[in-house]
């Protein structure tokens, strides 16, 4: 069974790399371009699913993202994995909502990690 995640990256190169790369590892990849997109496919989700979010997005910055999701229902229970290149932002950042800290650049093992730690089970 394939385990779902909801990558939500602004980068378009990032979001295609990783999409691809975690589809081929059997994980059902769900991306969005930006957090407004993010917000719309957690809320479509039956089960919270691991989010990777970027921290520096247009529209619906990491810190909104995670205000809103949070008032959604089931919303807490969505796993985030924050991904971000601005060091001082994931440290700034961490708090509230936040499962796990990813600094930009990584390493696709790292990531692979991260994903075991925050939903356990056979890719």
């Amino acid at each position: 069974m394939n385990r779902r995640i909801l990558l939500v990256e602004d980068d378009n190169a990032i979001r295609e790399a990783l999409s691809e790369v975690l589809g081929e590892m059997g994980y059902d990849v769900m991306s969005a371009p930006d957090g407004l997109k993010g917000l719309s496919l957690a809320g479509e989700q039956a089960e919270p699913c691991p989010i990777l979010l970027d921290w520096r997005m247009p529209l619906v910055d990491g810190p909104e993202f995670l205000a809103r999701l949070r008032r959604m229902p089931r919303g807490g229970e969505f796993p985030v994995i924050l991904a971000s290149g601005d060091h001082a932002a994931t440290r700034d950042g961490f708090g509230e909502g936040v499962t796990m800290i990813l600094p930009k650049p990584f390493e696709l093992a790292a990531l692979v990690a991260a994903l075991d730690r925050v939903a356990p089970g056979p890719a």
